[in-house]
């Protein structure tokens, strides 16, 4: 799957691959990941696959258990709650402080992204069901990256982008169109707050958005 150029970039290839692959929902939460199975399909040693694993369980999307080997996080109400939480004391922390020190080419990247955003469907029909699409995914990402990027503070942007990759885990699994909400408008009413430069009614919409992920999930209506 990649050139053998050493082992670390190997694995960090197959780590990227994984994490994509589970924040995209291939894997259900539980999930066994049978070492031997993957170093097969990546075609690479099951060291590398193991290392890749390892990586992402230091991130929480891999629980590893030395009596079972690894598998695919699971997935709980509370951990989510925990994670809005964090999200909500982090994210908008970085928010405001990207609103306050962004400049115009921050400006420019943010208004960029967010027509890219809006010109693509975010759910794809597979299999005769409703599904993310994965380009939208990753758009949506760049779109949430974006508008915190002019943030002085890297530890908090590390914190956030760790904190995005296990909510990311969580909206995969909300069911598509499950309430009326209008995800385009959410995304407008929030990149025009940040460019207005408006910290408070900014953070407003974004707790509000976020909120609604784990509404829609555990069906809280």
């Amino acid at each position: 799957m990649a050139k053998r150029n050493g082992s670390s970039t190997l694995s960090e290839n197959v780590t990227k691959k994984l994490q994509s692959d589970i924040l995209a929902g291939l894997y259900e939460p539980g999930r066994p990941l049978i070492v031997a199975e993957l170093a097969k399909g990546f075609e690479v040693s099951v060291a590398v696959v193991r290392e890749a694993l390892t990586r992402l369980a230091t991130h929480g999307l891999v629980l590893q258990n030395p009596n079972h080997g690894f598998s695919v996080k699971t997935a709980s109400e509370a951990e989510l709650n925990s994670i809005i939480e964090a999200r909500l004391i982090n994210e908008s922390a970085a928010l405001r402080l990207s609103i306050a020190h962004g400049d115009l080419a921050w400006e420019s990247q943010v208004i960029a992204i967010h027509h890219q955003l809006a010109q693509t469907a975010e759910y794809q029909e597979v299999n005769h069901k409703l599904a993310v699409s994965a380009e939208w995914s990753d758009i949506h990402r760049q779109f949430h990256y974006q508008l915190i990027a002019a943030c002085p503070n890297p530890v908090l942007l590390d914190i956030c982008r760790r904190l995005w990759d296990l909510s990311e885990f969580y909206r995969h699994y909300s069911p598509p169109q499950q309430t009326a909400r209008d995800g385009r408008a959410e995304h407008k009413a929030l990149a025009d707050a940040v460019l207005n430069r408006d910290g408070d009614q900014a953070v407003e919409i974004f707790r509000a958005h976020i909120q609604l992920t784990a509404d829609n999930l555990f069906d809280k209506r």
